[in-house]
């Protein structure tokens, strides 16, 4: 394709642009307003699943120790347990910092009268997971280790089993929530393009009349299409873009509110941002091209 029919091409996409302003303007907001659904439809279901994340990562599985154990027999159990598939981490937690965090989580009250003489914890590893999933393999696997010392360990299955669940759950519902609200954007946009050609369907047939080919005729629109749907996919774009950490930062004065910890907001439109952009470019592409197709047959 010579620079002279694309030059053309593009001028020609502008000029109808700017002719039909109206059906255009309401082209581009018909655009913003479906992917701006969609796009905070997105935010919504990655803030839940980062949260979702953070509560996974707080289920570890604590092994308490068999006080008799020396050093190196210590040494030897966390090897093995290291040594166990899907273990991400062994963290030694003394009987000393067992009771701190005790009084930590459950107030003084609950810990008062024990002391460094008078403490009922024990040494334990701290064992933190690769994935949340892998919780009661790996339990059952430490619980073999009865042998190298392992005196008890916490189970957390039934909590570890209900977080999995609630984060499928989310997953699913957003993947089906999103692909639902895309589809529909596709459709609305699909047929506002389509009123924008049957408005200009007499252009269409006289410049085939005269011998234009398909291609020819059909450049010009296709190029429209992708320009509303660019201005389309900018608009929610940065709307997200300016307003996400305002939002943030809004609920996270709440007092009540305030320990949740939002995904960062460079995290968020590394997605967005280019999401919105590609998909009105591709939504405008397929209203243009669906649109045009009938009107060529004369």
């Amino acid at each position: 394709m010579k620079p002279r029919t694309i030059r053309y091409y593009i001028k020609e996409a502008i000029r109808s642009v700017v002719y039909n302003r109206f059906m255009s303007i309401a082209s581009i907001f018909a655009v913003a307003s479906s992917i701006f659904i969609v796009a905070i439809f997105y935010i919504i279901a990655a803030n839940i699943e980062f949260l979702m994340g953070q509560l996974e990562n707080q289920i570890s599985i604590a092994v308490r120790i068999d006080e008799t154990l020396s050093e190196a027999e210590q040494s030897r159990l966390e090897q093995r347990i290291r040594e166990i598939p899907n273990v991400a981490n062994v963290i030694f937690q003394s009987r000393k910092e067992a009771l701190e965090s005790a009084t930590i989580t459950f107030g003084e009250v609950a810990t008062r009268g024990f002391d460094e003489n008078n403490n009922p914890m024990r040494d334990s590893f701290i064992i933190e997971l690769t994935d949340l999933a892998f919780h009661d393999e790996v339990e059952r696997a430490i619980a073999n280790l009865g042998s190298y010392g392992v005196a008890q360990v916490d189970n957390r299955s039934d909590f570890a089993q209900v977080l999995i669940a609630i984060s499928n759950i989310v997953r699913i519902v957003s993947a089906i929530l999103v692909g639902i609200l895309a589809s529909i954007s596709i459709i609305i946009i699909t047929n506002t393009i389509r009123i924008t050609v049957n408005a200009r369907k007499t252009e269409i047939n006289i410049m085939k009349y005269v011998g234009a080919t398909d291609w020819f005729i059909r450049w010009p629109f296709v190029i429209e299409g992708m320009i509303i749907g660019l201005l389309g996919g900018t608009i929610p774009a940065f709307v997200c873009l300016f307003g996400y950490g305002r939002v943030i930062g809004s609920i996270n004065d709440i007092p009540f509110l305030d320990f949740i910890v939002f995904l960062p907001e460079d995290h968020i439109m590394m997605y967005v941002f280019p999401f919105s952009l590609i998909l009105g470019v591709l939504i405008g592409l397929l209203g243009s091209v669906t649109s045009v197709k009938k009107h060529l047959k004369v």
